[in-house]
């Protein structure tokens, strides 16, 4: 997943001059949250050769060496690369066992990721203890709450999403049209199998139950021709000019399946963006579609997203450290869609009806030209979630 512009990278030029040059740029790389809790972490190669990181109010100071660090990552040359370019996040290596850290934890590098993707590419910060409020085109709050219809000018609902991160239009399918869909997803949750590599499983009760099924296009040409429909390329277009639709990689065209009662794996998902596990610079604005194959409410499970969070980059809040900031929570009818760019912050909690029927959101992602550049057909940044075991996608605290 390499191509001209993430070539190798100079690893001591880059620590003596070229980041210090950058950080020069960067008013501000850290919140007053980080400044309490990241303390000095170096980075070092397999050859021996290493550079702290020395957190300040204003700045990082570089160093060689790692002695005086409180957390020590070390990691291949070619995996350093890849992080710093962003192909792959520090959890993406965790997953594939790619990072080890003979002084401090992996808590701490997480902990450090937004400020070095604000100090190495000068994205913007995200404060989740003082984020930037969403307003209008005239700087009015933004009604968080709005929704559209495909009858709305495509002018106003990409000036939401552009402002928001996410949207929700109703009544985009038909009924028939979602009888139809329900089928096909059903036949492939019947045929997917905890060992396959295509689907997520989680544990209801000690049964293994499916929470996930990707290339659901593969097995079905109704799922594989939604990114032609004419309604999903213009919502698609929502999220840029030339974005198109990716059935073939990235996990396809997949449903999520919300399970009552689950006990194990991502079943649940917390807070994240869709490229956590890297590739933010190579497939962002990527603009997630999610056709809602039933009603979704807080009984079965429904989405949150963080207005306005795709506009910088954050550590991912948990559940607790969220109340006081624009969470919304989707409350959708079978047929509506929901849109979100994939750096959103967004979540999906367990229903609160462990007798409720769940939900299922069958996806399409669309996707800039580049990403077809650097991610082959069958590849995808999720791809290393399979390497733990099998099917059974547990969530990185399970896994320290």
């Amino acid at each position: 997943m390499t191509n001209d512009r993430f070539g190798p990278i100079d690893f001591d030029r880059f620590h003596l001059e070229q980041l210090p040059a950058r950080l020069l740029d960067r008013p501000r790389v850290f919140t007053a949250a980080d400044l309490e809790v990241v303390r000095p972490i170096a980075f070092r190669l397999e050859d021996g050769r290493a550079y702290t990181y020395t957190p300040t109010p204003e700045t990082i100071v570089i160093s060689p060496g790692g002695d005086d660090a409180h957390t020590v990552v070390a990691l291949a040359y070619d995996d350093w690369c890849a992080f710093t370019w962003e192909l792959k996040s520090c959890f993406a290596l965790f997953y594939a066992e790619r990072l080890s850290f003979p002084r401090g934890s992996f808590g701490h590098l997480a902990r450090w990721e937004p400020a070095l993707r604000v100090a190495i590419d000068g994205q913007p910060i995200y404060d989740l203890t003082d984020p930037s409020p969403v307003l209008d085109a005239a700087g009015r709050p933004l009604d968080l709450h709005r929704t559209f219809t495909l009858d709305d000018s495509d002018a106003d609902m990409r000036d939401f999403i552009d402002r928001a991160g996410y949207i929700h239009l109703r009544g985009v399918m038909a009924a028939d049209e979602l009888e139809a869909l329900r089928g096909d997803v059903a036949l492939g949750i019947e045929r997917a199998r905890p060992d396959d590599k295509r689907s997520w499983w989680t544990t209801v009760e000690g049964v293994d139950v499916c929470n996930r099924v990707n290339y659901l296009n593969d097995a079905s040409t109704l799922i594989a021709g939604l990114g032609a429909d004419e309604r999903f390329r213009r919502i698609g277009a929502l999220g840029g000019p030339d974005l198109r639709d990716a059935p073939d990689r990235l996990d396809g065209n997949g449903v999520v399946i919300k399970v009552p009662g689950a006990t194990s794996g991502l079943a649940d998902l917390p807070w994240h963006r869709d490229c956590g596990m890297g590739g933010h610079p190579v497939k962002c604005p990527m603009l997630n579609i999610g056709i809602q194959l039933d009603e979704a409410t807080a009984a079965a499970g429904q989405l949150l997203v963080l207005a306005g969070s795709h506009r910088g980059t954050s550590r991912l809040p948990a559940s607790t450290e969220v109340d006081g900031l624009p969470v919304l929570a989707l409350t959708t009818d079978p047929g509506d869609v929901t849109a979100h760019f994939g750096h959103t912050l967004h979540a999906a909690p367990p229903p609160t009806d462990r007798d409720a029927a769940g939900r299922r959101a069958l996806y399409l992602s669309f996707v800039p030209p580049l990403t077809f550049e650097m991610i082959g057909p069958g590849q995808g940044y999720n791809d290393v979630l399979f390497t733990r075991d099998a099917g059974h996608i547990q969530h990185v605290d399970a896994l320290r």
